[in-house]
């Protein structure tokens, strides 16, 4: 009877090795959990060197442009967009000013310091991947212009945020 205890427990130890060194099984087509989406927004931010108005709302992205910017004088709201994105699905697209548009892929959702990863491709700048603070919007300065001369920013926001759980 002792051999067959040896041998049992060499399979079992055999099992938990192949299961570890392989990974999980696979999961049949019916078990594949649903894809899980977190809401992504876009603004539009319109600004141009001529002397003029700052939205109300746009006064902190203002004064952080301002710094690396200081020609931009006045700000406006252009458009404002939220979507469900799934977390490393296919990017969407959001559309900006004109026939202008920004893809977003979520790469990974909030982690324990909420940090989330994202790669944008906004007009003349090329993919950028990026992490940041979930549930705050991070500018990007485009160097697209409007007929009018308005340069376009996008503020990019991602939620929701893990409340600091790990």
């Amino acid at each position: 009877m002792r051999p067959t205890s040896v041998n049992c427990f060499f399979f079992a130890a055999l099992a938990a090795s192949a299961v570890y060194l392989l990974g999980e099984p696979p999961l049949a087509a019916d078990d594949v959990p649903p894809m899980r989406e977190v809401n992504v927004s876009v603004v539009a931010i319109l600004a141009s060197e001529q002397d003029g108005k700052i939205d109300p709302r746009l006064e902190d992205v203002a004064r952080e442009i301002q710094r690396r910017h200081p020609q931009l004088k006045s700000f406006r709201m252009g458009t404002i967009t939220s979507k469900k994105v799934p977390v490393r699905g296919e990017a969407q697209s959001f559309d900006l000013v004109a026939d202008q548009k920004a893809d977003i892929t979520v790469l990974k959702t909030a982690d324990k310091n909420n940090r989330v990863q994202l790669k944008i491709t906004p007009p003349t700048l090329g993919e950028i991947t990026y992490t940041t603070t979930c549930g705050k919007f991070f500018p990007f300065v485009t160097r697209y212009q409007t007929s009018n001369r308005e340069s376009l920013i996008i503020a990019v926001r991602v939620q929701p945020c893990n409340g600091g759980k790990k």
